[in-house]
């Protein structure tokens, strides 16, 4: 799956549970790796397990005490961090806003290019960056129930769903997921909770269910059913309509760009593009993110070159994994180590 099929999950991944299912069901011979990593349960439960602070159920505890370096993130969210504002009361205490589920389904969409440790950790330092003593732990609480929430999910969406004649799956199967997802919520979040984090994605998943169900009316001709759908869409809130628009607009850019870059555009006619779109400030968050990202580019490029020459040296197995490790230490950082071993294949 292409960078901006990755943005565009990252997006709308708020409101878009029952409709990923029904995606899902559609195309059932194309599994995206993202997705499939996230839903698997024992995957993601194993890795919760190794990490101390993270069991699942546990009400304290830290994640991690090293931050992960932030120009370090997956190729697929690079560039698209989401600009979130965590608030407190006036007690201190965590105020519970959809931010945090955008900040968590921002780190955790990596899941497969990245271990879970790292993207917790990852989370650990976005929550610490703004939050402190009741309202820190009080995320850190919501994170694990909502890391143990998409693993019920997982388990729930990897049950299988049957599927009619025309490929499409029966309303009342996802009828039947959907009040289980709802179930779910209620077990594991407080009303408000589950008001802030999910009163967007329930109405987005009501509304794809009533999609389906007159697309899949046979009582309806072309015009009566393109007619019914048209009245529906006028049923969606402003926020699902302007996330839609934003949603197309930010993947238009995206594929604007990379169209630009693959015909040789500079760096300034990028920069235009991009604010004319968004503005003088995002396009130069984004250019400075692509600086970023060519300087860590670059030295890879430099480690493969080097990692090369000690594999045609002629030394023995163990003494040419000494030498490699030794590269490895001496050019990067422990965590960026992490990451170099994983991209090795590919460099």
């Amino acid at each position: 799956m292409s960078a901006s099929h990755h943005r565009l999950i990252y997006c709308a991944s708020g409101i878009t549970t029952v409709f990923a299912i029904v995606v899902g069901v559609l195309f059932m011979t194309q599994p995206d790796p993202k997705t499939t990593a996230i839903s698997d349960a024992a995957t993601v439960a194993n890795a919760l397990a190794a990490e101390p602070g993270f069991k699942r159920g546990a009400s304290n505890g830290q994640a991690h005490t090293q931050p992960p370096e932030p120009e370090l993130l997956p190729a697929s969210i690079r560039g698209a961090e989401p600009t979130v504002v965590l608030r407190t009361d006036e007690r201190g205490s965590l105020v519970p806003e959809h931010d945090l589920v955008i900040l968590f389904d921002f780190y955790l969409s990596a899941l497969g290019e990245e271990p879970l440790d790292l993207l917790l950790s990852r989370i650990q330092r976005s929550l610490d960056d703004q939050l402190k003593g009741r309202a820190l732990a009080q995320a850190q609480d919501l994170l694990r129930r909502y890391v143990d929430y998409r693993i019920a999910l997982g388990e729930i969406e990897g049950r299988s769903t049957p599927v009619t004649s025309n490929g499409m799956a029966p309303i009342s199967s996802l009828r039947e997921r959907f009040q289980k997802m709802t179930a779910l919520r209620q077990e594991l979040f407080s009303p408000a909770e589950d008001e802030a984090f999910f009163q967007l994605d329930n109405v987005q998943d009501e509304y794809m269910l009533q999609r389906l169900t007159i697309e899949q009316d046979p009582s309806l001709n072309d015009q009566q059913r393109q007619q019914a759908i048209a009245a529906l869409d006028q049923t969606l809130p402003k926020e699902i309509i302007a996330l839609r628009q934003r949603v197309t607009r930010d993947a238009e850019l995206y594929l604007a760009t990379e169209s630009m870059l693959q015909a040789g555009a500079g760096n300034e006619q990028i920069y235009k593009l991009r604010a004319e779109t968004l503005g003088d400030e995002a396009a130069a968050n984004l250019a400075a993110l692509d600086r970023k990202r060519e300087k860590w580019d670059q030295r890879l490029s430099d480690y493969a070159h080097e990692r090369d020459a000690i594999r045609q040296s002629g030394l023995s197995r163990a003494d040419r994994d000494a030498a490699m490790d030794a590269l490895i230490e001496d050019r990067f950082t422990e965590l960026e180590g992490k990451r170099v071993r994983a991209l090795n294949s590919e460099l």
